[in-house]
């Protein structure tokens, strides 16, 4: 009997100690499923937006991020710094996990489309932005497009308001192969160029226009009056982040309206031009002229129409090497922007940015 009782007692103790070493192993097992399932959803719900020190064209994103939007609609957005545009894009378009989106530029973006990437235009940052220069005595005379036959022109390759004015000047019938384009590396050597007479007008982003004033070159046009609301910068991400982290996209979007409507009431211009300032470390100055006296034109629409016309005329210019059998119609996602405008129009009491953005681009645009 004694026997048995302490052979009982081992079989106890040895089932017990199993016992807690499986239940220790489960346990284990259970906080590492949740650390990795935590970790999964992190990712999932982050989104890293690159920006670049020192501007605030991303205006709208800034505010989100600064007035706490993207945490209250529950996203995580990250800032990083961007690299050059080649740089960033490549980072987006091969899936690496440093960079989601990329919120200025169009042409480099159409231009990674065009080569066979990936690449999805699902929201807007903004329109328009561009000019045309000239000497001051001849802003008349190049007011009149006909007028634009057998000039020089110079521009930064790729350049938006010349690509603008090209399909302005190809519909009025004027020769556009008759214009002789010099492109150069930089926007001072564009004002630069025509100062000196080597150019007879030039193409810039209106800040950059304006600041050339000074060394003899005016304003003939800004390129949104030769085509109101042309697209500009546009928000840029691959194809499979936007379908696996698509939850996210559209918080992260509701966001941005709501601040893209704070933007909008004039009851918060001071305020905006303090945050941005603190933000960019520009001056307040700069931040109101770049913004208010200017007016730039910021928009979340991604604008798919006016996407199209952009890319078919740079296509039609002979801008992509080789030419491109690309749809681009495939790498524009309007899904994402309208399910988060009328998530946000449902949620919030404002001037309604779908009418708002309606009046612009009609029903196509939104």
């Amino acid at each position: 009997m004694k026997k048995l009782k302490v052979l009982s007692l081992i079989l106890a103790l040895t089932l017990g100690s199993l016992t807690a070493c499986g239940s220790q192993e489960a346990s284990n097992s259970s906080e590492s499923s949740q650390k990795e399932t935590k970790a999964a959803s992190t990712e999932d719900n982050t989104i890293k937006f690159a920006i670049n020190p020192g501007t605030i064209r991303t205006a709208i994103n800034i505010l989100a991020s600064e007035l706490g939007y993207y945490e209250e609609e529950g996203v995580n957005v990250e800032f990083v710094e961007a690299q050059d545009a080649t740089a960033t894009l490549t980072a987006i378009s091969t899936g690496k996990s440093d960079v989601d989106v990329l919120g200025t530029g169009i042409v480099p973006d159409l231009t990674f489309i065009a080569n066979g990437s990936d690449l999805v235009v699902f929201e807007g940052t903004a329109a328009e932005g561009g000019a045309v220069i000239a000497k001051p005595e001849n802003v008349g005379t190049y007011k009149d497009l006909k007028n634009y036959e057998g000039i020089k022109a110079a521009m930064v390759r790729g350049e938006s308001s010349w690509v603008i004015t090209r399909a302005k000047l190809v519909e009025e019938g004027v020769d556009v192969d008759s214009i002789e384009l010099m492109e150069v590396d930089s926007q001072a050597n564009v004002a630069q160029a025509v100062a000196k007479g080597e150019a007879d007008v030039g193409f810039l982003p209106t800040e950059y226009a304006k600041s050339f004033e000074d060394i003899g070159v005016d304003i003939v046009t800004e390129a949104g009056e030769i085509s109101p609301m042309y697209v500009c910068c546009r928000q840029v991400t691959s194809a499979k982040k936007l379908e696996e982290k698509r939850d996210a996209f559209v918080k992260y979007t509701i966001a941005n309206l709501r601040a893209w409507e704070y933007y909008e009431d004039e009851a918060n211009h001071d305020e905006i031009v303090s945050i941005l300032a603190d933000f960019s470390g520009q001056t307040e100055d700069y931040v109101d002229e770049y913004l208010f006296v200017n007016r730039t034109v910021l928009t979340l629409d991604p604008n798919e129409s006016g996407v199209i016309t952009y890319y078919n005329s740079l296509e039609d210019s002979g801008f992509f090497d080789g030419g491109t059998d690309v749809d681009v119609e495939d790498h524009i996602d309007t899904s994402v922007y309208s399910e988060a405008l009328d998530t946000f129009c449902l949620l919030y009491t404002s001037p309604s940015p779908r009418d708002y953005a309606a009046s612009w681009f009609g029903a196509e645009g939104v």
